[in-house]
């Protein structure tokens, strides 16, 4: 059969036709009755469909391979913003990307994947060149401690290590393996584990340096912590009861049954006096202790130990005297007054500061920046937000204070130096709890089988992501401990390695 080309069908009548046949695909008849309608025959209706299909198909050869290897890399990057922005499983990343439509998403290909980078990993971790205070301590994975060291101001992890055990020797190990790499370790703060101080002894006297030790500020008071809890719980019920007790009184018809019922109201109203005044006076001692600890007084002047330990004394006392029979309130103040010694080398450290800049900033000017570190330790460790806000506010206005009064460029500047090394003078290891309770989040999804390598590239993403809130927001810890801007994301470094 002879065709004929139908002068009077345009091109883009043709795409019509075609893109009409595309979006009508699967309706009984259309193909047909459009062929009728056009005056043209079914497989030219049919040809212009497929013409309007071949502008979407990936061309053959070299095209099909480079989309290929795009797709892949795609695939790669969705893996490790996966693995660790959304702390997957390989179980969750592989069902994600099935969802999604790729591919590529076998288990094997995801685990094969992320042992290759762990593989190639580096220690790309730089010196720097100045005594730096560090946090130390260890979290558990099937019974096997992983030791952890965290740069106290920048919160780099500078050592991640999956050990057989925590022993002195194995931390005095884990010190000196950063020490040979050319750290300056300067102070080490840490909880009151007996390995990790005896891993500072040894590291001393067989390397004869002088590493000061701070105890952590956190693990000498959260023994009292709980109580509170427990306290108001009895108070609570000791009003409870009081109320039930008054109902049952006024409900007495009967004179014996109304003696009975009051004897038992006062029982109750002694009881409930009692449950209240344990709670207040706990609740005020305290915070009294927590208070007690601040190296600064309300004016802004230092506290040195003598007058820190006279107070706590004082409170632990009182403690003792209130709550003779509470077994495990005793324990806590056995604790503190047995431990206290340990929170001396962050007075002398505040006191060395004070001492350097007495001389060059006037008192009252150096009391409000004093009064400013201060209270921005406090809006930290509080967690009612808005009293935390409050609280940072007023540090703020201290600080503004101190630097509105100064007289010449140099004071102000002398203002932010004071400020500075208050700041790198460390009491809590509280940042080092915070990436441990994240270093936790991913050995969860792992079900235990945690390797070296698989630890140094969580330790490599945590370096590298960027905060995008809070104080740090913008900056990488790794930034902060070198002062050199992160100029790629985590996922595209890895990429490259």
């Amino acid at each position: 059969m002879k065709y004929y080309r139908k002068s009077h069908i345009t091109t883009a009548m043709r795409a019509s036709i075609g893109a009409s046949a595309l979006i009508n695909s699967g309706v009984y008849g259309f193909v047909t009755n459009l062929a009728e309608e056009m005056g043209v025959s079914r497989p030219f209706v049919y040809a212009q469909k497929e013409t309007i299909l071949s502008v979407f198909k990936i061309k053959p050869g070299t095209d099909k391979a480079a989309m290929r290897l795009k797709n892949k890399k795609e695939i790669k990057k969705l893996i490790l913003a996966l693995r660790f922005c959304c702390k997957s499983s390989i179980n969750g990343i592989s069902e994600t990307l099935k969802i999604l439509g790729y591919d590529i998403n076998s288990n094997g290909f995801i685990s094969e994947y992320l042992n290759e980078l762990a593989d190639k990993l580096i220690d790309d971790l730089p010196i720097v060149n100045e005594p730096i205070s560090i946090l130390a301590d260890e979290i558990f994975v099937c019974g096997q401690p992983i030791l952890v060291i965290l740069d106290a101001i920048s919160h780099t992890i500078l050592a991640i290590e999956l050990s057989p055990d925590r022993k002195g020797e194995t931390w005095m190990n884990c010190y000196n393996t950063l020490i040979n790499k050319g750290y300056d370790v300067n102070v080490i703060v840490k909880d009151l584990g007996s390995g990790l101080q005896k891993g500072i002894d040894l590291i001393n006297e067989n390397e004869k340096i002088n590493i000061i030790s701070v105890a952590d500020l956190f693990h000498l008071l959260v023994r009292f912590n709980p109580f509170i809890a427990s306290l108001e719980k009895k108070a609570e019920g000791a009003i409870e009861s009081e109320e039930n007790k008054l109902k049952l009184f006024e409900n007495r018809k009967s004179q014996g049954a109304i003696t009975k019922a009051e004897l038992s109201l006062l029982e109750a109203i002694v009881k409930c006096d009692s449950a209240m005044l344990k709670f207040d006076i706990y609740e005020y001692l305290r915070k009294e202790l927590h208070s007690a600890f601040n190296p600064f007084n309300e004016n802004g002047s230092f506290r040195d130990y003598d007058i820190i330990h006279g107070d706590v004394i004082a409170i632990l006392d009182l403690l003792q005297e209130n709550f003779e029979n509470h077994e495990k309130i005793n324990s806590a103040v056995k604790f503190l007054r047995k431990n206290i010694s340990g929170y001396i080398p962050y007075l002398t450290q505040i006191e060395e500061v004070m001492k350097k800049y007495n001389s060059i900033i006037p008192e009252y000017l150096n009391r409000e920046i004093c009064l400013s570190y201060q209270k921005a330790l406090k809006s930290i460790a509080i967690k009612d937000y808005s009293l935390s806000k409050k609280i940072h506010k007023e540090s703020n206005e201290h600080f503004k204070l101190a630097i509105d009064c100064a007289k010449k460029g140099h004071e102000k500047n002398n203002l932010e130096d004071l400020l500075e090394d208050l700041q790198k003078t460390v009491r809590s290891s509280s940042a080092l709890e915070a990436k441990n309770s994240v270093l936790r989040s991913y050995i969860n999804t792992m079900s235990g089988q945690i390797t070296q390598k698989h630890l140094n590239l969580i330790a490599f993403y945590m370096n590298h992501k960027v905060s995008i809130r809070g104080k740090y927001k913008g900056k990488s810890p790794l930034e902060r401990l070198t002062g050199v801007e992160e100029k790629e994301n985590f996922i595209n470094l890895l990429l490259a390695i």
